[in-house]
């Protein structure tokens, strides 16, 4: 009787052994689990961090490439509204100055230049400070013309500046039909007139033929 006691005794201790076993063999698993669960939650941690730090510098990157391209393109404005400026204010000054000198320069910078009626064009040229070269074109068909040269200086009186002339030469000009000069003819020389300025304004008085009498040429 006192050996089965001892049997059982011995069976309970070895079932109460394996279930401690058991116990410490579950509760290993547990901890590494509980180890391993751990690693893989500062795992994702470390790559959500590393994730975030790599937009932020994606952010950053794109934000000073934004700003540069801005600050680029402000930059080219700015420079072309300069030179638009720029180039406003000289046509301002250019069209200002060429008002001033023709209100207020000598005769020659005032009046010199092309003047026109019709068929026929004048030019005035300044030689010298007072003085002037003429050279009248007048055609009087697509094969005859008419040319007249002659200088003078500028003078005033009180109804304004007027060139004297006594040296226009005039000659004819005749031309065939393929374009080159028949003849050309010397009317006469020594002819005397003057022409008349008033602002873009200019009348001639021709004094050997009186041949633009009444006729008003502009610039």
């Amino acid at each position: 009787m006192k050996t089965m006691k001892q049997r059982m005794i011995a069976i309970v201790g070895i079932v109460l052994m394996f279930a401690l076993m058991l116990t410490a063999c579950h509760k290993a698993d547990t901890n590494e689990a509980a180890t391993e669960a751990a690693a893989q939650q500062v795992t994702v941690t470390q790559s959500q961090e590393l994730t975030s730090k790599n937009t932020d510098n994606t952010k950053k990157a794109e934000a000073a490439k934004t700003t540069k391209a801005a600050k680029k393109t402000e930059a080219a404005k700015t420079t072309k509204a300069a030179k638009k400026t720029e180039k406003a204010t000289k046509k301002v000054t250019k069209a200002a100055t060429k008002k001033t000198t023709e209100a207020t320069g000598s005769p020659v910078q005032r009046f010199q230049g092309r003047y026109g009626n019709g068929r026929c064009t004048i030019d005035v040229v300044g030689v010298a400070n007072n003085s002037v070269e003429i050279h009248v074109y007048w055609s009087s068909s697509a094969w005859e013309h008419s040319e007249w040269t002659m200088s003078g200086n500028f003078d005033e009186d009180a109804n304004g500046f007027y060139v004297y002339y006594s040296d226009a030469v005039r000659t004819d000009y005749k031309y065939n039909d393929d374009g080159t000069k028949e003849s050309s003819e010397k009317v006469y020389v020594g002819g005397k007139g003057s022409f008349r300025f008033n602002g873009n304004k200019m009348t001639w008085d021709d004094q050997a033929e009186h041949i633009a009498d009444g006729m008003v040429f502009t610039k």
